[in-house]
């Protein structure tokens, strides 16, 4: 068709090759699309927000559990622009609805919970993902104690771990013994956890823990849309190489 287009003269040499550069880019699209969606509640089966990788073939996972009475919609637009870069962002939503609006994480049964909304979301994704080097989790306020306990028991699932806004006090010897190789602890600088994710920072680096602590800058402890000036570095960190002292 291309030599047939070189032959024509005028305006429909012009229209012919403005279909030739149409159909190209329909071919070059990916067969699936980054667009985020939502699978719903339904009968034994708890909710989920996943958002793609932007870019086509395999990519691994990061997990995200939001606050009491949050949405997990909510949570995954402060850390879907950053993660959707090279990871698949995955936000389970909390099995127990409050009042107000949003949802709860309950006290026991939790790790059940999400990883049924983490195996949903894999099964929707299909044949894209990257599992081999396993999952990055991150948790905020009570979604942090959520993810401290999953880490803790995961059994290798979730080597990488970010915990934001959250009295948390992890356990060196079951964070090692469940394959957590880096545990980032971050608040703002107005939050009041923030002094003590910083003192739980110390103790960890203290006892040879692959552990930091990023401070999130002059805000409290709610999420706020400058935390995306912050997650370049987070993830930064998460992902370098583990340190022969962890080992």
């Amino acid at each position: 068709m291309g030599h047939g287009c070189r032959r024509r003269l005028g305006v429909r040499a012009k229209v012919c090759l403005l279909f030739a550069v149409l159909l190209g880019l329909l071919v070059a699209k990916p067969a699936r699309a980054a667009t985020p969606f939502t699978l719903d509640e339904s009968e034994g089966q708890p909710g989920v927000v996943v958002c793609p990788a932007k870019a086509p073939g395999l990519h691994r996972v990061t997990v995200l559990l939001h606050g009491m009475c949050g949405e997990p919609a909510n949570a995954c637009s402060h850390f879907a622009e950053q993660v959707t870069a090279s990871e698949h962002l995955i936000c389970p939503r909390a099995s127990r609805r409050c009042d107000g609006g949003g949802s709860t994480w309950p006290q026991t049964g939790f790790e059940q919970q999400i990883e049924r909304a983490v195996a949903r979301a894999l099964a929707a994704l299909g044949q894209v993902v990257d599992e081999t080097h396993g999952r990055t989790l991150i948790g905020y306020s009570l979604g942090a104690f959520r993810a401290l306990e999953l880490a803790q028991h995961g059994a290798g699932k979730y080597p990488r771990v970010m915990l934001i806004g959250a009295k948390i006090l992890p356990s060196q010897r079951l964070l090692r013994q469940n394959g957590v190789e880096r545990l980032l602890l971050s608040a703002g600088a107005w939050d009041m956890m923030n002094g003590h994710m910083r003192t739980e920072t110390a103790r960890l680096v203290r006892g040879g823990f692959a552990a930091h602590f990023l401070g999130l800058g002059p805000v409290g402890h709610g999420l706020t849309p400058s935390l995306q000036d912050y997650l370049p570095a987070a993830f930064a960190w998460l992902n370098e190489p583990v340190p022969a002292a962890n080992g």
